[in-house]
């Protein structure tokens, strides 16, 4: 007569050991990241050429206004601009044109810049809203050899609405 007990004692330990292990090992293979503690060196030059370009969309024309985090008030104030409506091939239109040299202009001061946030008022065309964020998304200008060069502006338009 074989006594097994103690040999079936020993492998169903082992096998809740093993069960237990590979467990583990599951939530061991997660994913996980820890905040550390930022190094001594300061982020804030790195913001000093980023703001964000506010464009409202009104019946008169287009407002433009910037907002950034490390930038004097007087400075983004100097980009303030108020583009009026101009003539356009069916009545009354925003002159894109403009609207363009003037963000080439914030983008040549603050190059780490990419968002425009537009605010159409109610009853603006969706044509002109498009032609809008195509005048903030790239820029043509003249190169070598005659070709128009595509120049990369604020590519990241984001549509908002006015809460009342």
């Amino acid at each position: 007569d074989l006594n097994l007990t103690a040999l079936m004692d020993i492998l169903s330990n082992l096998l809740f050991f093993l069960l237990a292990s590979f467990g583990a090992t599951i939530l061991m293979a997660i994913n996980v990241s820890v905040p550390v503690q930022s190094a001594a060196k300061s982020d804030l030059a790195d913001k000093k050429d980023v703001v964000t370009v506010n464009l409202k969309m009104t019946a008169e024309g287009l407002e433009v206004n910037l907002m950034g985090s490390v930038q004097p008030q007087p400075e983004l104030d100097g980009f303030r601009r108020t583009i009026p409506l101009g003539a356009g091939d069916e009545g009354p239109d925003y002159d894109y044109a403009a609207l363009n040299q003037h963000l080439v202009r914030v983008k040549a001061r603050y190059p780490g810049s990419d968002t425009v946030i537009m605010t159409p008022d109610t009853g603006i065309a969706y044509e002109r809203m498009i032609k809008v964020m195509d005048a903030a998304r790239q820029s043509e200008s003249p190169s070598a050899g005659g070709k128009l060069k595509l120049e990369r502006l604020f590519p990241t338009v984001v549509v908002s609405t006015v809460v009342k």
